[in-house]
């Protein structure tokens, strides 16, 4: 007996939540990709209707998921708000939502603190001469942490912090 294909595109959903969780907006294009393939034919409504299930029972929370993403790249990953915004904006998410969660989750104070605990790591508590000083820089930089939040973690750290 063939399934329903909202049956089946809501099995498809949740199969692919099952690998890791998802961006509402990651979920709604794998879902359209899936109707496209079985040629369904408006799956537009279908789409919402699945995916309003799945934030009602609790499988879709995009701001969970944004706040747990932010502070594990951040505090584990040591990467910067640079390094973090292309990649939400890749899953689909707003600009205003990704720039808001920054900035609550990644604030100044807490990225200064990650970035010490990087220096330290790196320098071993020892003052950094000027060319390891400029290593350092550029490896942060790189890490998507800006160059004035850098400057001001070094010179917390030198001053003996």
């Amino acid at each position: 007996m063939p399934q329903s294909p909202q049956n089946n595109l809501r099995e498809t959903a949740i199969r692919y939540l099952s690998f890791r969780p998802r961006f509402k907006a990651e979920v709604i294009n794998h879902l359209a990709k899936k109707a496209l393939e079985r040629k369904i034919k408006n799956p537009s409504t279908l789409i919402n209707q699945i995916v309003i299930s799945l934030e009602k029972s609790g499988f879709l929370n995009d701001e969970k998921l944004l706040e747990s993403y932010i502070r594990t790249r951040l505090r584990d990953k040591l990467k910067g708000p640079y390094w973090l915004k292309p990649r939400l904006l890749h899953f689909g998410l707003n600009r205003s939502q990704v720039e808001s969660a920054l900035k609550v989750h990644a604030g100044r104070d807490i990225q200064l603190e990650v970035i010490h605990l990087f220096l330290t790591k790196k320098t071993h508590g020892n003052a950094p001469d000027l060319k390891t000083k400029a290593k350092l820089f550029r490896a942060l930089t790189a890490r998507g942490f800006g160059a004035d939040l850098v400057s001001a973690a070094f010179d917390q750290s030198l001053a003996g912090e």
